[in-house]
């Protein structure tokens, strides 16, 4: 059977590339695996070898449809891969019996009302290799097509009942018309694009609060709104705007600080922060890890970081594209405005935290003579912590619950 399908135009052109990938899906990830995958697995045993590594290799964990999640190596590696980076489970017993996590990324399918939309993780590396590609942007199409089986089964699902009963599912197109129509504009940066986003958005809000929320006024004030900020003669009124923000970078340097260093355990999370840790001389008083690192004094040398600021425009100067297509496509992949729980202002709030993050740590770990293939390690090791790590995600909504008050004057020192 045909579906309609919403996806980017370079979606068929994904193939994993197996052994060839540098940085693994396969490593300091959680491998969901189901209680029926499980039993299958056990079923289609095929050597005594592969039995030993099966029987320790589980560890329970209740997360979304999953019971369990295979266990990782010395060196956060799933204990399935080979020593050539291939799975054991493909060799021992073919796809059909390999976890729906592991037949399904980079991928990240939706169902709503009838209709799906596929797109694609920027924690890949070859993702993000096919979107420094697409010079001109991402473009989306819309085709008739068949749904692996995949596809469907790992679809997060909206469907009628639960659109109704929150009215924003009711504009889940026009979001994605106002996302793609004010952040793909290049005529301003895109700090400055995320700024106008958040206008539109804070707007929708109020309606919303003031009882003008209708099925029409919301659809035709962002058709007018995309239209107007597109509109060259309106360009002088936008470019004020952003005259008076702080854009010394100092409330981003905190604000990831706060977010990216509590709770993580992961390795290459950890090499990330001693080279960004030595990149602006950043000092505190505690182990990475611990809690309540909102409540010191951070030190940082302001000359080194805003050394980094200037090598890092330099590097991504011309390929300023790169940050738009990444962002948009993480942004699209993971549902925003439908992020996090909290509505449709903490969501653009989580998603100029996370682009400042993502900026943040661009400026201190990329430099004026990094690489491509620098940018896409960087790009898939962030997404990781950022789009897809449970614990990052509940820290994200436990922050945002605290600062109620975030403004959007707050936002925008954030992502200029």
């Amino acid at each position: 059977m045909k579906h309609i399908v919403l996806q980017p135009s370079f979606y068929n052109k994904f193939e994993c590339i197996g052994s060839d990938c540098k940085y693994n899906c396969c490593r300091e990830w959680s491998i969901g695996i189901t209680k029926k995958e499980l039993k299958d697995m056990k079923k289609n045993i095929k050597t005594e070898e592969f039995r030993k590594i099966f029987e320790d290799a589980f560890e329970k964990y209740q997360f979304d449809i999953f019971n369990y999640k295979i266990k990782l190596d010395e060196n956060n590696r799933c204990k399935f891969l080979d020593e050539y980076g291939l799975c054991k489970i493909y060799k021992e017993m073919g796809s059909e019996n390999m976890s729906l996590t592991c037949k399904i990324f980079p991928r990240q399918p939706t169902y709503f009302i009838g209709k799906y939309e596929c797109f694609l993780d920027i924690a890949c590396e070859e993702v993000v290799r096919l979107l420094l590609k697409e010079k001109e942007g991402i473009k989306l199409d819309i085709i008739e097509r068949e749904i692996t089986d995949a596809e469907k089964r790992g679809a997060a699902r909206i469907d009628s009942v639960k659109a109704n009963k929150n009215s924003l599912y009711h504009y889940y197109t026009e979001f994605k018309i106002l996302l793609l129509g004010v952040l793909q504009n290049r005529e301003y940066n895109f700090g400055e694009r995320m700024i106008v986003l958040g206008m539109a958005i804070k707007k929708i809000e109020d309606m919303r609060k003031t009882k003008l929320e209708s099925k029409e006024t919301i659809p035709s004030y962002i058709q007018q709104f995309v239209a107007d900020f597109n509109d060259s003669k309106n360009k002088d009124i936008y470019s004020k705007l952003f005259e008076k923000v702080d854009k010394s970078g100092k409330k981003r340097l905190f604000n990831s600080i706060v977010y990216h260093y509590n709770g993580t355990k992961a390795k290459e999370d950890l090499k990330i922060q001693e080279k960004i840790n030595n990149r602006v001389g950043i000092k505190i008083n505690l182990k990475i890890g611990e809690e309540k690192i909102q409540t010191l004094n951070i030190e940082y040398d302001i000359e080194k970081y805003q050394q980094a600021i200037k090598d890092f425009e330099e590097f991504i100067k011309g390929k300023e594209y790169w940050i738009e297509n990444v962002i948009i496509e993480g942004f699209l992949s993971h549902r925003f405005p439908f992020f996090i729980n909290g509505g449709l202002w903490r969501n653009y709030c989580a998603m100029a935290t996370i682009y400042s993050l993502f900026l943040f740590m661009w400026t201190c770990c990329l430099e004026k003579d990094s690489t491509e293939e620098d940018f896409i390690y960087y790009t898939s090791e962030f997404s990781k912590s950022l789009f897809n790590n449970p614990t990052h995600t509940t820290k994200l909504e436990e922050r945002l619950n605290q600062t109620e008050s975030e403004t959007l004057g707050h936002m925008a020192a954030l992502v200029l």
